[in-house]
C-alpha cells in the first residue's frame, strides 16, 4: 500500500513537471469555436507520463504491480473525460465551490492518475 501511495505521488509531480518541458517541443493548437482545445493534448500527455512512471516505479518499488495496455487506455480514456468536463460550465462551478483554486489543468492530470489505478 505504501508503495502505491508513493508511486502516485511520484506520478502527479512527475507528470506536472515533465509535461511542459514535453508540450514546449508540440506546435500550439488554436481555439477552436471559442474553446481551448489544447487542454487534451495535456490529457494525453499527462496519461503517457504517468503510465511511464509507473512503468518505472513497478521496477523500483516494491509490490507495485506491472501496468498493461489497458492501464494506459484506461488513464488515456479518464483523462480525455476530465479535459472534456472543463468545458461543461456547471460542473467547473461546482468544484470550483468544492476547491476554490483548483487550476484548469489539473483536471486531466487527475483523472490520468484514477485512470491508472482504476485499472488494477
Amino acid at each position: 500500500m505504501l508503495g502505491y501511495i508513493i508511486l502516485m505521488i511520484l506520478q502527479m509531480g512527475g507528470a506536472w513537471v515533465l509535461a511542459p518541458q514535453i508540450k514546449r517541443y508540440l506546435p500550439s493548437i488554436p481555439q477552436f469555436g471559442g474553446y481551448n482545445v489544447e487542454i487534451f493534448v495535456w490529457a494525453v500527455l499527462f496519461a503517457v507520463i504517468v503510465f511511464v512512471i509507473g512503468f518505472i516505479g513497478s521496477i523500483v518499488l516494491k509490490g507495485v504491480r506491472t501496468p498493461g495496455a489497458g492501464t494506459l487506455t484506461v488513464s488515456l480514456i479518464l483523462a480525455l473525460v476530465f479535459a472534456a468536463l472543463t468545458f461543461v460550465p456547471p460542473v467547473t462551478q461546482a468544484v470550483t465551490q468544492i476547491v476554490p483554486r483548483l487550476e484548469v489543468l489539473l483536471w486531466p492530470l487527475i483523472g490520468a492518475v484514477i485512470g491508472y489505478f482504476l485499472k488494477r
